[in-house]
């Protein structure tokens, strides 16, 4: 199993055999060897390519489940070892790092000087996942939830539209959707919650974006910031460039959310209990009075 993991990880069985200090007849004979006890093929050999057939994506999907729980305990074991104040573990997507890395950590450090921190940036799909394990104590999302999860809504607000400061859009005082199609859009990428948002409210309008830029939401702001085009962004995000980038309300509103996600069944902690309420007073110095919080 070790060996079929280092394989699909490093795409060779040369390259695998690198990972865990074997030769590479070592890992061929360990692949056959977990061919034949689980009954079926997992790659295909093309010369000295080897392509993963479905059924080993499949396969790898759970493997790299079953690893994650290993080093966890490892982990763990470790912290045991060497931290007596706690361990406070979080996972957050990329539209809450700025947050988290300016005034929540920082803040969250201060206070408790002898916590360990391990933050984290993954999916929201991800975060999801490790924190259903209890990979994370907390998980830090942009909308979105699970029913098998405990999820507390923390703030809410406003997509807004971001653009440079001298882009003819910026002398407006609010932005409407059909003002949009008459400028390059720089649009969340697919998988965004932000993105759904955006595309229906485009396909209600009867819109249909020419030449749009892809880009995650950090980076929409950052393009739209060069004059690249005009973006629909959470607010949070657009706050991190400040005066470098103009930022403008959006028409028709769309309501974004953020939330923290808990274990299930995991008590609260005075660390969680605390994190919760520096992220939460963070939340209201970035988005201001305009922005609905929620507790």
């Amino acid at each position: 199993m070790e060996a079929f993991r280092a394989v699909m990880i490093s795409g060779a069985f040369s390259a695998a055999a690198q990972l865990m200090h074997v030769t590479q007849p070592a890992i061929s004979r360990l692949i056959r060897d977990f061919e034949a006890e689980i009954g079926f093929s997992l790659f295909e050999r093309d010369g000295n390519r080897i392509i993963p057939m479905e059924e080993a994506v499949l396969l790898y999907r759970e493997v790299e489940q079953l690893y994650v729980g290993l080093e966890q305990i490892g982990r763990v074991a470790q912290d045991i070892r060497a931290v007596r104040g706690g361990v406070l573990r979080v996972g957050s997507v990329t539209s809450l790092n700025g947050i988290c890395m300016r005034l929540v950590v920082p803040e969250f450090a201060r206070r408790f000087p002898d916590v360990t921190v391990l933050f984290d940036t993954e999916s929201t799909e991800r975060v999801f996942d490790l924190v259903a394990i209890r990979h994370y104590d907390l998980g830090l999302v942009y909308s979105g939830e699970r029913n098998d999860l405990p999820c507390e809504e923390i703030a809410g607000a406003e997509a807004v539209t971001v653009m440079a400061p001298d882009h003819p859009l910026a002398s407006q005082d609010e932005i409407g959707i059909e003002d949009l199609d008459r400028y390059r859009m720089i649009l969340p990428g697919r998988r965004s919650p932000l993105r759904l948002l955006i595309d229906q409210a485009l396909r209600q309008a009867g819109i249909t974006p020419r030449t749009p830029i892809e880009a995650s939401l950090a980076n929409c702001c950052a393009l739209a910031r060069q004059g690249l085009g005009v973006t629909v962004l959470d607010p949070l995000v657009a706050s991190e460039h400040g005066t470098a980038v103009a930022v403008r309300p959006f028409r028709p509103r769309l309501r974004l959310s953020y939330s923290i996600v808990r274990p299930p069944q995991a008590p609260q902690s005075q660390l969680t209990l605390a994190f919760i309420a520096i992220l939460k007073e963070a939340f209201r110095q970035s988005l201001g009075a305009g922005t609905r919080q929620a507790g």
